[in-house]
């Protein structure tokens, strides 16, 4: 649980990072906010979206310790050859590599946890290794904010003296590969509910066409982690441009303040999440669904931060994505982990991440720049972008879920999906 904690917090640090660096990478680099969307979105999310089922399969057939231990080391020297990069096209294969390995996690770590505790206490398990997730993407704020205020310049032999955004990237990947190798010494939990010989278990056919006859259930279930996405995705992306631009602040100035409030908002919204998966409400058929159907209008305030009359009050805003976040991730895996059987868990967050991959994760970003620089046409105005993408993807993600949680409570007590529950409840 420990090193998939630091897993948790390394994997944020090196994900957000390159939003928050995006205005001195942009200067640096020349280039446009609609390609520095394509890095924040497409170029993290591509090969993890084309591989990800890949990715999955690995998780269910083979020993997530080693997988694990890879995907951290290749990561994590590829954040530190992006900081590296001379140019967009370089940075953006060194961001998909960051991507592919960051796309394994998830689903070994969720896979493992589910083996390591029982329904019961999956929730609280499940909070307790994102909250490692929550204190990542605070660091990723404190961290290069901490190194460009300090105008730290570090001299590397044979490339030499690397500027302040270069040096985070640096530092910041520089730790993985000691996590990645402590993965190699620590024992792979026993599959709980499956068979011994692997040759027996379902194949990728199966897995989707297991999925498919679940399509009520499912696809509504799916959109709408989607949706929401799109929203959080785009927002955590643009955050630190949304607030040098819209308060004429600059980077040291807020980045401790975000960082605190980041990290209070995310590891209060783990605690919580855990908590109400677990509690009466979550545990009834259909209550984490309806969890989730509240949060994403929990998150709304977060779309009006660039009109805050504040820094402050704009990052206080900002926290209401922040806080839900964290619930949704909670309660979305605990149900994976309720309606689909152990041998299909690592491949099916591998599908939920492939096919949140590219329309969430490269898709928000990119639309929010899109918006910004075709359709505003002025980059000062990407606070007007905020309200046109983030409430209409919260709004849907709302009314996805209610119609997943219709359908949950329709066919949950009968059928195949009826005795998954209440084989995963036994």
């Amino acid at each position: 649980m420990l090193l998939l904690f630091l897993a948790a917090n390394l994997y944020s640090i090196d994900k957000a990072i390159v939003g928050v660096l995006a205005e001195p990478i942009k200067a640096d680099l020349g280039i446009t906010d609609i390609q520095m969307g394509l890095l924040l979105g497409l170029a993290y999310s591509l090969l993890s979206g084309l591989c990800g089922l890949w990715l999955g399969t690995l998780v269910d057939r083979h020993i997530r310790r080693t997988v694990l231990g890879c995907a951290i080391i290749v990561w994590s020297l590829s954040t530190v050859a992006g900081g590296l990069s001379p140019n967009f096209e370089t940075f953006f294969i060194f961001r998909a590599l960051v991507g592919l390995g960051e796309a394994a996690v998830a689903p070994a770590a969720l896979s493992l946890i589910a083996d390591m505790f029982p329904p019961e206490r999956r929730g609280r398990a499940l909070s307790t290794y994102l909250i490692g997730a929550s204190i990542g993407t605070a660091l990723s704020s404190i961290i290069p904010g901490s190194i460009v205020g300090a105008n730290l310049h570090l001299s590397i032999p044979g490339y030499g003296l690397v500027i302040p955004w270069r040096s985070a990237f640096i530092l910041c990947g520089a730790i993985g590969p000691i996590v990645g190798l402590l993965f190699f010494s620590v024992k792979e939990p026993a599959r709980r509910g499956m068979q011994t010989d692997k040759m027996k278990g379902p194949t990728a056919v199966d897995k989707l066409a297991y999925l498919w006859r679940q399509r009520a259930v499912v696809i509504p279930l799916f959109l709408g982690f989607c949706l929401y996405y799109v929203a959080f995705v785009g927002v955590a992306a643009w955050t630190a441009p949304l607030l040098m631009r819209s308060f004429d602040a600059q980077l040291p100035d807020f980045a401790n303040t975000l960082g605190i409030i980041l990290l209070i908002s995310g590891v209060s919204g783990y605690m919580l999440g855990g908590l109400s998966a677990d509690s009466a409400i979550g545990s009834r058929r259909g209550g984490r669904l309806m969890i989730m159907t509240i949060l994403p209008i929990i998150a709304l305030p977060s779309a009006f931060s660039g009109f805050a009359p504040s820094l402050l009050l704009a990052i206080l805003l900002l926290a209401s994505i922040s806080l839900a976040t964290p619930m949704l991730n909670v309660a979305m895996n605990a149900t994976v982990q309720e309606i689909v059987p152990n041998d299909m868990r690592g491949f099916s967050y591998a599908f939920l991440s492939v096919v949140s991959a590219l329309p969430a994760g490269a898709g928000g970003p990119l639309l929010l720049a899109w918006v910004t620089q075709s359709v505003l046409g002025d980059p000062a105005r990407i606070a007007t972008s905020f309200v046109i993408v983030v409430i209409p993807s919260l709004l849907g993600s709302a009314i996805a879920f209610l119609l997943a949680r219709r359908a949950y409570l329709r066919v949950g007590s009968d059928g195949e999906l009826g005795n998954v529950i209440a084989a995963s409840r036994n």
